[in-house]
């Protein structure tokens, strides 16, 4: 992506209308904060190289400004003391805003005609706001439907992907429902399950980005290195919050945390809808390191395996799991 004063202005007001919309103390404020960060990623969403991108660009601006529009007389009916639930329509307005399910169609068609730099501020960036706002006006109970809903279109849609920026796209979805399942315990487990998640997909997108993939039959048809492979792996593996990599452990201070709380019927459907994910990223994963590549043998990946990179693979998610063990006992 080429930066120029044009972008980095629009980057700018990108940032800043965040922080507004954070540090607002009224809905208003908030909603402002939210227009003006539609205005500013609307240009960046344009390239001259991707013929999509204007027809995402059009479909995010369509869709950001009927969500807009619905939280607007959600606030307006709160300031009228009018005795309507006025919280749910400022919950429909930013679950549409966030691709929350049901409300989730948009993501995939949008994200396709991205960049991946796009992508990555898509799943990340503009979340931020949105996910402030609902933790405002959240509802446990109102919420576990749209939950559910957002692990099981998230897990299920991402099946039968070839599209990685659409295999991607579903991936948010489904961790977005763990992000605002993480809204009904505090505060803090989302926003750490947020930082986590932002993690995780910034190396991954970088990646992809580095090695120009798009499509899934990339993966299996490229000759990459060893080491790309096995970086791909890792990455989509802890994406799929495979123990004990880092993806792994938000997932499991949610769970503890539902499990104190007695959500039974929650966890089970999180902890089946995670193995479905985790199932595709994992048969990803395998069919790249093994099938479909000329010249590719076993021994070549092992051979790079010595003991000083099996140490520093040990070190690195063996000291976040022990931590995270003691946070929890």
């Amino acid at each position: 992506m080429i930066f120029n004063s044009t972008k980095m202005l629009f980057f700018a007001f990108l940032f800043f209308s965040t922080i507004i919309s954070l540090s607002s103390n009224n809905w208003f404020g908030g909603w402002m904060g939210l227009e003006i960060n539609l205005m500013s990623f609307i240009p960046l969403m344009y390239s001259s190289v991707n013929y999509y991108s204007s027809e995402s660009s059009m479909s995010y601006f369509i869709i950001q400004s009927s969500s807009s529009t619905i939280l607007l007389l959600g606030i307006i009916l709160t300031s009228m003391s009018i005795e309507f639930s006025t919280s749910v329509i400022i919950m429909f307005g930013l679950m549409i805003s966030l691709g929350i399910a049901p409300f989730h169609m948009w993501v995939p068609g949008v994200m396709e005609g991205l960049s991946w730099f796009n992508c990555l501020i898509l799943s990340s960036w503009q979340k931020v706001a949105s996910l402030m706002l609902l933790s405002y006006s959240f509802s446990s109970y109102f919420m576990v439907i749209p939950i559910l809903l957002s692990l099981a279109f998230g897990a299920i849609g991402g099946i039968n992907q070839s599209s990685i920026k659409k295999l991607m796209a579903y991936s948010s979805i489904n961790n977005v429902g763990w992000i605002v399942a993480g809204m009904m315990i505090s505060m803090s487990v989302w926003l750490s399950y947020f930082i986590i998640y932002f993690l995780m997909i910034s190396l991954l997108m970088i990646l992809f980005n580095k090695e120009n993939v798009n499509y899934v039959n990339q993966l299996f048809m490229t000759t990459f290195s060893s080491s790309i492979k096995l970086l791909f792996s890792i990455m989509m593996m802890s994406l799929g919050g495979l123990p004990p990599l880092l993806g792994f452990l938000p997932k499991w201070v949610i769970i503890q945390y539902m499990i104190v709380s007695e959500w039974y019927f929650l966890i089970l459907f999180m902890v089946l809808f995670s193995l479905i994910t985790l199932f595709y990223y994992i048969r990803m994963c395998a069919t790249m390191m093994l099938v479909n590549f000329d010249k590719f043998k076993l021994n070549k990946v092992l051979s790079k395996f010595n003991s000083s990179y099996v140490m520093v693979i040990t070190n690195i998610f063996g000291f976040v799991f022990i931590m995270f063990l003691k946070f929890i006992i």
